[in-house]
């Protein structure tokens, strides 16, 4: 179960513009990418990192578990990438 933290308007906004904008920039970015190459591990760790940050400021969650969120989706992102390259 996450642990959340008081309301604090600004800190929650920032971490979900930024999550927000971290989607944004890596599906334009990486969008020029052939599907099936190494760049897609790549696309779907920061895509998965960015989800990570933008949902931690929805969930209000705190800086320890929003650390271990984003880690984690990033590399579920990541793996699942790899496993569509084979």
């Amino acid at each position: 179960m996450i642990q959340r933290q008081e309301r604090n308007i600004r800190r929650d906004g920032t971490l979900f513009l930024l999550g927000f904008a971290g989607i944004i920039l890596v599906d334009v970015v990486a969008s020029s990418a052939p599907v099936g190459s190494e760049e897609t591990v790549i696309h779907g760790l920061l895509f998965g990192c960015s989800i990570g940050i933008m949902l931690s400021g929805v969930f209000r969650a705190t800086s320890r578990y929003a650390l271990y969120s984003t880690l984690a989706l990033g590399v579920g992102f990541a793996l699942s990438a790899v496993i569509d390259l084979f």
